[in-house]
Parts: structure tokens; sequence; C-alpha cells
């Protein structure tokens, strides 16, 4: 059992490495940004990042992989993109899931925009449309201007 668990760690690890690479090659300039992290085993939760590690558990990693390879490469850019942007760094009186949805938003329709075929997961196929009534009303989707949105339509 231990060394499942063992192999499926390796393996999650290795399906990382191969989405930063995968990245790497079709977004050369982000080459700190897609390497400075450090893998960083889970047991709970999905994958994430606090800027230094990206926190990932093995079942999901190889659970998304399996299904849509391009899943957990844009998975990985997104998590760069949040630090890129620098969406952790913001006043602490924010109504912080909102401004989670707003980061989210915003950096799903950067990284949609890109048009990088080996980000093109399906969630792009359901996100499509909210992305276009919102890029009508907004012009360009910052998670500044998408929180505001939010911010003043669905509580208000």
């Amino acid at each position: 059992m231990k060394e499942d668990i063992v192999k499926a760690k390796k393996l999650a690890e290795e399906v990382l490495i191969l989405s930063r690479n995968t990245l790497l090659v079709n977004l050369r300039f982000l080459d700190m940004a897609l390497s400075q992290f450090t893998l960083c085993c889970i047991e709970e939760s999905t994958i994430m990042t606090d800027g230094r590690y990206i926190l990932y558990n093995p079942k999901h990693v190889l659970t998304e992989f399996k299904k849509q390879r391009e899943t957990t490469v844009r998975d990985y850019l997104h998590m760069v993109m949040h630090c890129v942007y620098r969406h952790m760094f913001v006043n602490p009186t924010i109504d912080r899931p909102l401004w989670n949805l707003a980061c989210d938003i915003a950096v799903e329709n950067a990284i949609t925009e890109l048009g990088l075929k080996c980000a093109q997961a399906k969630r792009e196929t359901y996100q499509s449309e909210n992305l276009k009534i919102l890029r009508e009303k907004l012009k360009i989707l910052t998670a500044e201007k998408v929180y505001n949105h939010l911010k003043t339509s669905v509580i208000n």
C-alpha cells in the first residue's frame, strides 16, 4: 500500500513537471515564473500554490491528467498567472471569496485569450458564454474590474 502511494506521488510529480515543461516550450518568456515553485505533496484538497510551493494531491493530479492532459497544463498556468498578477496581495478588508472568484475569472479569461492548444481544457467550453457576457460589459477582464462588477451586480 505504501509503495502505491510513493508511486502515485512520483507519477503526479512527473505529470506536473511535464505540464511545466509544456508551458515552457510555448511560453518561454514565463521561464522564471513557471520554474520558481517547489513541488510539495499533500493528502487533502486538489492543487494550489502559496507563491513558493505547488501543493498537490497526487490522486487529484493523476485523475485530472487521465481525463484530459490539457487540464493539468491549464491548472499549472492558472496558478502561475495568479502569482504573476499578484492576486494574493490584496486589502484584508476585501470580500475574499468574491475576490478569489474574480481572480479565477480573470485568469481563466487570460489563459483562453492566449489560445494555447496545450491548455485548452474542457472547462473552457462552459466558461465561454459567461466570459463573453463579461467582456461585453467590461471590455478588459482584470480581477479588479470583475470584482467591482460582481460586487455591484451580484450583491446588490
